[in-house]
């Protein structure tokens, strides 16, 4: 059973890097064990030990699972706990930024309001932002505490995160723009809220039908947010343009590179990058040296050719 699945499920992935030994969480946590179902693994009024934490980085178990029920329990450790706690590790702090985001967007967009999912975005923007303009944050440190499905969530956070980190590297450096990256990249895909569940989640490859469904996203999601004044017009055109392509093959309207956002060639490389790197209902993760291959052979075609250049010099190590 995968982690997507388990999250259909009910269940929410908890980063291991984000318990600590006789800090008391106060929700139960449940353990997968191979493709068997969760089991309960330690109640919340149990406090994990050292041994408990040094099993399971032995046994290379980096997420144990929470109930959804039990996720506001969880996002308030997060908060007490690990980000105001500024001796905690970077790495560790953005990890638990995305967790406590995940519940926050997760709501927002099952009650379907897209205000408070805006609100989140930029609550995790400016967090995200505070901790990334440090060059201290190495992206093989937050890439190994990333999780790497294709849950809604799990992706658009990657793709924030990643984005930041690309755009640090591009010389955009101070917090205010990041934060504004970071920002409009969280809200890259809130255009399939729109598209059907069982569109959005079926385990086979989506027919041609479904395609053209699923490609309405960028529209339906710049058409939601295209009147917010706490938006700028580089974070819309993220939303927007992240799937146009340089050549002018891409979508919603076929804008060539001149056109498109200079944000959104950001979005649309590590967008691209975390699509494929991610496994999925119908297929494994393709390796991070494929996907950098990938990229390389389409930079200048498809994708902006200093942005590739930036991001495959940073992650061809992490395969």
């Amino acid at each position: 059973m995968t982690a997507t699945s388990l999250q259909g499920q009910g269940f929410l992935p908890v980063a291991t890097a984000t318990l600590f030994p006789a800090v008391e969480i106060s929700c139960d946590l449940y353990l997968q064990r191979g493709t068997q179902e969760v089991e309960l693994y330690r109640r919340g009024s149990y406090p994990l030990t050292v041994e408990d934490l040094q099993r399971l980085a032995g046994a290379g178990v980096d997420h144990l699972y929470i109930r959804g029920a039990d996720a506001e329990t969880y996002r308030k450790y997060l908060c007490h706990q690990v980000l105001s706690d500024t001796s905690i590790a970077a790495p560790v702090r953005v990890t638990a930024l995305r967790e406590v985001a995940r519940v926050a967007f997760q709501e927002a967009l099952d009650a379907n309001d897209p205000n408070h999912a805006v609100n989140v975005a930029t609550d995790f923007g400016h967090g995200l932002a505070t901790m990334i303009a440090d060059q201290a944050v190495k992206l093989r440190e937050v890439y190994d505490l990333l999780e790497h499905d294709y849950y809604t969530f799990t992706h658009v956070c990657n793709v924030s995160t990643y984005c930041c980190m690309l755009a640090r590297e591009m010389g955009i450096g101070d917090q205010t723009s990041l934060a504004q990256v970071a920002t409009g990249s969280l809200l890259h895909d809130i255009g399939k809220r729109h598209v059907p569940k069982e569109v959005l989640n079926k385990k086979d490859k989506p027919t041609e039908e479904e395609w053209k469904i699923i490609r309405l996203h960028p529209t339906t999601g710049y058409q939601e947010l295209c009147h917010r004044a706490d938006l700028n017009w580089a974070q819309l055109m993220i939303v927007y343009q992240h799937h146009e392509r340089l050549d002018g093959s891409g979508y919603p309207t076929g804008a060539s590179a001149a056109d498109i956002h200079p944000w959104a060639k950001l979005c649309a490389v590590v967008d691209v990058f975390d699509a494929l790197t991610c496994s999925r209902p119908y297929r494994d993760p393709v390796p991070v040296g494929e996907v950098c291959a990938y990229l390389l052979e389409n930079s200048g075609n498809w994708f902006d050719g200093e942005a590739v250049a930036c991001w495959t010099s940073q992650v061809r190590s992490l395969g």
